[in-house]
Order: C-alpha cells, then structure tokens, then sequence
C-alpha cells in the first residue's frame, strides 16, 4: 500500500473555522455523523470559545450495527449516542429531525429521509438558521455515495441560499474525504470488510478531488476529544477501526473541507 498518507501539498490553514463568541452550525443525516464526520471540527470551535449546534436530520434506525434491537430500539440507542457525543465534544445544542434513516440503497423505506419532499427538509433547516443565526455552516459533501448525506447536504444548501436572500451572511464549508485518501480507506477495507457497499464505488470518484480542498483544519490539540466521542457510538463500528496507525492518524489529525459560499 501506499504509504504516504498526509497531503503534503495542502498546508494547514487554521486551528477552528469559528472564532470565540461566534456561532457555528454542523448539519449532518445520521447520528455518529457528527463524530466521524465533524467531530473536530466541533470540538476545535468550542474549545475557541465558538457556540455549537448540531442539527441530526434522521433517527439512524437502519445503520448497520452490532447490537441485536429492533430498528425503534436502534433509533433511541444512537440518539442516546448522539447526544453523549456532542456533550464530549462541546456541542451547546442538539437537534433532530426525525425523519428515518434511508438506508445506502435499495428501495426507499417510508418516511425515510430521501423519500420525503426535499422542501420540507429545506423549511427545517431555514427555521433553525433562522433560530441560530450563525456565521459559520458545515455539512458534509455526499461525496462518500449515501443517499442521505447527499440530500441533507443539497437540503442544507438550499436552505442558507434562503437565509441569504433574508440578508444572512453565513460562510459554508462541506466537509470532505480526499480522494487520495478515501482510495486508501478501501485499500485497506478490502481485507477488513471485503462485503462493505463502499467497495462498489469506482475509487476514482470516492471522496473529493484533492485539488478541490481550499481549508484544512489541524486537529491535533482535540485529538483527545474526537476519539472519547467515537467512543461514545458504542452500537456503531467506527469506520477507522483496523486501519493502520498512519492511515488512520491521517484521517483523524486533520479535517479537509471546501468552502461553497
């Protein structure tokens, strides 16, 4: 395997993407996404003194787990996780949405997250925009293929175009997986869980181009942080667990995102 595992071409920018008495939003579809996603991007602004609120769009009642309950039963258990997690992380709010899990593929469950109308998610995410009035807005960037991440990242954007339009200046970053390392992730997979939905995704187009990344995030000094937060999603297999030490140092030490507004 390729043993260069950091971005050397990309130099690290900032230690928060908020300052102190400033307000950030993370918008995310599933409990645990805001751990594995955002975690320190969340731990960073609330250690700079930033105010934090999470916003879950889905209950995460299909995410694949390990524990034998029923999807209601899974639902409450990561929800639990869920708000563990942003505790540990600094997060001052927490939100939900409600809406189910819609599954990586197949048919769409009903009441699921894709299979609703879209405007309702976007008036959801107005209202609390609205509520929260932040300068800063994360989502995550769909570009790992769930369906839920995609929706709830056009849903977001949606939404602060409306914000905008009010006279809202929000800046808007989506958290992104560089391609260059996400090919890495499935090298590495392949042998851990050869079965995984990922490994039908041309590597290619998994993740975002490297060229794309304008903001990189150190996270070293909240290392500590993120790691007792996934820990935290004890139903749920973090998705770093077996990798080697560089490969995963590199995807936790550092948060890679685009700004799109």
């Amino acid at each position: 395997m390729n043993s260069n595992v950091t971005l050397a071409t990309l130099p690290i920018r900032s230690t928060s993407l908020v300052a102190a008495g400033e307000r950030l939003l993370v918008v995310v579809a599933h409990p645990d996404d805001e751990t594995f996603g955002c975690g320190s991007i969340i731990a960073a602004a609330s250690a700079a003194g930033a105010d934090v609120t999470v916003v879950c769009a889905t209950l995460g009642d299909r995410g694949e787990s390990h524990l034998d309950l029923s999807p209601e039963q899974l639902a409450q258990q990561r929800l639990l996780e869920l708000h563990l997690a942003a505790q540990v992380l600094g997060a001052s709010t927490v939100i939900t949405l409600d809406h189910g899990d819609s599954d990586f593929g197949g048919d769409l469950p009903d009441g699921s997250l894709c299979a609703i109308d879209e405007r309702i998610v976007v008036r959801q995410i107005a209202d609390v925009l609205r509520d929260v009035r932040p300068h800063v807005v994360v989502v995550l960037d769909g570009s790992d293929g769930h369906r839920d991440h995609q929706r709830i990242r056009t849903a977001t954007l949606a939404a602060v175009e409306v914000a905008d339009a009010c006279g809202d200046e929000i800046a808007v970053y989506e958290s992104s997986l560089p391609n260059s390392l996400m090919r890495q992730w499935l090298e590495e997979m392949r042998s851990i869980d050869p079965g995984a939905a990922y490994h039908a995704i041309d590597p290619d187009s998994f993740g975002r181009p490297d060229d794309e990344i304008t903001h990189v995030i150190d996270a070293t000094g909240v290392l500590h942080l993120r790691k007792l937060a996934i820990s935290m999603h004890s139903s749920q297999s973090s998705p770093f667990d077996g990798l080697s030490p560089a490969l995963r140092d590199a995807f936790l030490s550092a948060d890679h995102l685009v700004r799109v507004g």
